[in-house]
């Protein structure tokens, strides 16, 4: 061939792999808005039978990493509970599940089952894991006759024997997380425009917190006047404030799925792990997708800039971008935050601060602060 760097391979499949049918799962795949690669994924597509197959052939191994959604799904449809017709959710699970199994690919849903664990606890959340791990048993076209609806059931495996892990045990990047979800809560809750509140949050995480990248990403979609943020933070005015703390809690957790498809990316680097978040919430999928930032210093504000315009006004854009990239900047040579003196435990500090401002809030606060 003309070009040295070209080659030819060839697969050989058994007679009974079913590739019109994964041909047709893996397009809906690609098609779904809830994939989500950490990396960037060949022309063909992040699910192409052929690109998977030469990315294992060059030694690249391919983790998933589902949310919650998608996990209680594929563990609901292996113990019988799913309703047919599947609906979206439902759909994505099965043909995840499909495709990964005929191309031997590994799923991750520790973050999943710890938030899982975190609103039902240790039981729900070790019963939830044992029927996922009977769905992760080697099944591929079970599954597949699930995904094209020539099936209802797996008839696999009974469940696995259920564990006794503390999956309800206090994960440190929620933690962080969840102080910057509460700082977002209340900014939002204040009477400001909305470039004051995204700027004011970058303010503090860089003179007083972490620069917590997929929470303040998280924000600059849900400060936006642009954006469909209404599911974002959940019940954030109800007159029930722990229904409210719940809702920030829940988007806590959405942070550390993105944090963490982040944090397995740059400690990966330039080696041969490639992972995938796999999600049915779209604006978590479309969080998710800005992340993943492959930009040198000097083009960060234009790369934020084109990012960011779909959710901005173009005048706010410029003034957000360019505080976005000074921000990275700044952080990357001042010590790392501490908290106040005496305080041994400064992220319980800061939750019980915010916690106690979001128990405290009332509808007539906002109305009053309009008079």
């Amino acid at each position: 061939m003309d070009d040295e760097s070209d080659s030819l391979f060839a697969i050989c499949y058994p007679p009974d792999f079913p590739l019109e049918d994964l041909h047709e799962i893996a397009a809906e795949l690609m098609a779904d808005g809830g994939i989500v690669p950490g990396f960037i994924p060949a022309d063909l597509g992040v699910f192409d039978l052929m690109v998977v197959e030469y990315a294992k052939l060059m030694g690249e191994t391919i983790v998933i990493l589902p949310d919650r959604n998608v996990v209680s799904r594929i563990a609901s449809i292996a113990e019988g509970r799913a309703r047919f017709p599947l609906d979206k959710p439902s759909q994505l699970a099965a043909n995840l599940m499909a495709f990964c199994q005929c191309m031997e690919l590994d799923f991750d849903p520790s973050i999943a089952f710890h938030e899982l664990a975190h609103f039902e606890g240790n039981d729900v959340a070790n019963r939830e894991l044992a029927w996922f791990r009977a769905a992760d048993e080697p099944q591929a076209l079970a599954w597949v006759a699930i995904a094209r609806g020539r099936s209802q059931s797996l008839g696999g495996p009974a469940v696995s024997k259920i564990t006794g892990h503390d999956l309800a045990r206090p994960l440190a990047r929620w933690r962080r997380n969840y102080v910057a979800a509460l700082k977002i809560a209340e900014l939002e809750l204040a009477d400001r425009k909305p470039l004051e509140r995204a700027l004011t949050l970058l303010e503090w995480m860089v003179e007083e917190y972490f620069l917590a990248g997929p929470a303040a990403i998280f924000a600059s979609m849900y400060f936006s006047p642009n954006a469909a943020k209404k599911r974002l933070i959940k019940q954030l005015r109800s007159a029930d404030r722990e229904r409210a703390l719940a809702g920030i809690r829940n988007a806590a957790w959405d942070m550390t799925h993105v944090s963490d498809l982040s944090r397995r990316m740059r400690q990966e680097g330039d080696g041969l792990g490639r992972f995938i978040f796999a999600t049915a919430d779209r604006g978590l999928a479309e969080i998710a997708r800005l992340v993943p930032i492959d930009a040198e210093p000097y083009q960060l504000e234009a790369e934020f800039a084109r990012l960011m315009s779909i959710w901005w006004p173009e005048q706010d854009v410029l003034v957000l971008a360019g505080r976005f990239a000074k921000a990275i900047l700044d952080v990357q040579s001042r010590p790392a935050p501490v908290g106040p003196d005496g305080i041994a435990d400064p992220i319980g500090h800061w939750i019980d601060l915010g916690e106690r401002k979001m128990r405290d809030w009332s509808p007539r606060e906002l109305a009053a602060s309009r008079l």
